[in-house]
């Protein structure tokens, strides 16, 4: 039998002054390898939830049984905040340092995992300064690169991964996406597109 990845059990919590609780004896179990999602509408506490599966918050009732290191957890927040005279190049010299792999490791593993239109998009705005390009091609960028490079990590938090993204982008993640679960690695992600899970009957939490 194996030990799941994240075990929550009787989940409880509420902000300071708040009625009703954001949640009430919630439980949820994530095994190891996978894609899961957790839908729910704005406001129903999904981003919340994976504050305290970080381990931002910790005033909740209930348990969580973390059967993971800190340095195997990566989560990506929906607002992804970058000095805006980076060129899209230097975000990926920056997650080499974070993953401590050299550029010829990290190209590696981008062969490995990326297809051509990642190369031909990557190529597109890779001189460009982070605040000439859109919202939701920044976040395809860093989404994409982290997935790929995080080599350590067991479990990712993907926060509304595909809010902004258009429609070439976000086929291109989710490829990406299946691919890594495939190699073993665990993707948690919120959504409150109904649309998102269906398309690869994906298994889900609803809050």
């Amino acid at each position: 039998m194996t030990i799941p990845l994240l075990e929550i059990n009787s989940l409880s919590f509420s902000y300071k002054g708040n009625l009703p609780p954001v949640f009430n004896n919630l439980s949820l179990k994530i095994e190891q390898g996978g894609l899961i999602g957790l839908l729910g509408e704005n406001g129903a506490g999904k981003t919340t939830l994976f504050n305290i599966i970080k381990g931002g918050i910790s005033n909740y009732d209930g348990t969580l049984k973390r059967n993971f290191s800190g340095g195997e957890l990566v989560s990506l927040p929906q607002v992804i905040n970058l000095s805006g005279t980076l060129r899209n190049e230097e975000v990926l010299d920056l997650i080499c340092c974070f993953n401590k792999l050299t550029k010829k490791q990290a190209w590696a593993e981008l062969n490995h995992k990326w297809n051509e239109d990642f190369f031909i998009r990557y190529d597109k705005i890779r001189r460009k300064r982070t605040y000439t390009v859109s919202y939701g091609e920044k976040r395809w960028l860093i989404i994409s690169l982290m997935l790929t490079l995080c080599k350590n990590a067991r479990l990712f938090l993907l926060d509304e991964p595909t809010v902004g993204i258009d429609i070439q982008y976000r086929m291109m993640l989710w490829d990406l996406i299946n691919k890594i679960t495939a190699d073993g690695k665990t993707v948690f992600f919120s959504t409150h597109i109904f649309d998102e899970l269906t398309r690869g009957e994906i298994p889900f939490y609803m809050l």
